[in-house]
């Protein structure tokens, strides 16, 4: 299959339509949770943001949908601004179903165009990498509970979804346009991935601070969380969730490529131990050279 081709966006318009699932947020399994449950999902700071930038995300891709002029692909970038928008919905529900403290937090919509889309798509995939190794993170240390989990586990598939549709997209058009080749490809997603970012940081300049984990028991679960145990499970979620789709499908690489350097860097550090060991060994010579100064000093002033 040649991307760019009719038979490229066929591929990856009707994989996303098919995949898609219907479902109403207050309809969810939602469990009960008891005491110590909802104190540790109360805990965590992210819900507003969340919510907000869930429901900014549903306005813009569906506003986008309308600007698109081939039908195929608007129809499924129509059913992703659906399910962007029913994410902001189920933010909602969760906020309101378990009494979390997250009142309304206003995020300025961004512009609709192509370029838009292409930034806000990559700033998925970035956002899609952490939430993979996050939600696995949680199960493994079963900070939540599992039936809860399972709810977001959904909501992570489709954000899945979503990535692997905005990179065909970006492709296809890309493709179309005559622009590059798969090292250009690879330069501009990273410009992009920055552009995305450098977005995310100026916004949040504007929100107020968003407060500490305000929970002891859970900080120092979290606070046991090592870079590495979390590069590892948001690459090992990452390869389950995009396994589901199509392989013919182009999937992104630019997180998972990231995560895996940093995790090949972090191994070839020495352990901290040893670190120790040799800064111990160093502050012993230093003080072997010091009493030799003082004893000479002495010396000089007996004589």
């Amino acid at each position: 299959m040649r991307v760019g081709s009719p038979q490229h966006r066929d591929l990856f318009c009707r994989t996303f339509i098919e995949t898609h699932v219907a479902f109403e947020p207050e309809h969810l399994p939602w469990p009960e949770l008891d005491e110590v449950n909802l104190r540790r999902l109360r805990a965590f700071p992210f819900w507003r943001y969340a919510r907000s930038i869930e429901q900014r995300a549903g306005r813009m891709v569906t506003a986008f949908a309308h600007t698109v002029e081939d039908p195929v692909i608007r129809a499924a970038v129509a059913l992703q601004g659906t399910e962007e928008t029913r994410h902001g919905r189920l933010m909602e529900h969760a906020i309101e179903r378990y009494g979390i403290d997250a009142p309304p937090l206003t995020i300025a919509d961004a512009p609709v165009s192509p370029e838009e889309f292409a930034i806000f798509g990559f700033g998925e995939c970035t956002d899609s990498f952490v939430g993979f190794g996050a939600i696995a993170l949680a199960k493994q240390k079963k900070i939540l509970p599992a039936d809860l989990l399972d709810v977001f586990d959904g909501v992570m598939y489709e954000e899945a979804r979503h990535i692997v549709f905005f990179i065909n997209w970006w492709r296809y058009e890309e493709a179309r346009a005559g622009r590059g080749s798969f090292g250009t490809h690879a330069l501009k997603a990273l410009g992009y991935h920055a552009r995305a970012a450098m977005g995310t940081i100026t916004g949040a300049t504007d929100l107020p601070p968003m407060p500490a984990l305000d929970d002891p028991e859970l900080s120092e679960i979290v606070k046991g969380v090592t870079p590495v145990m979390f590069l590892q499970a948001a690459l090992a979620e990452n390869r389950r969730m995009l396994a589901r789709l199509d392989p013919e499908l182009i999937k992104p690489v630019i997180m998972p490529t990231i995560a895996t350097a940093l995790l090949i860097g972090i191994r070839m550090l020495p352990p901290r131990s040893a670190l120790r060991q040799a800064q111990g060994d160093k502050g012993d010579k230093g003080d072997d050279g010091a009493a030799q100064r003082d004893g000479g000093d002495e010396a000089r002033d007996a004589a």
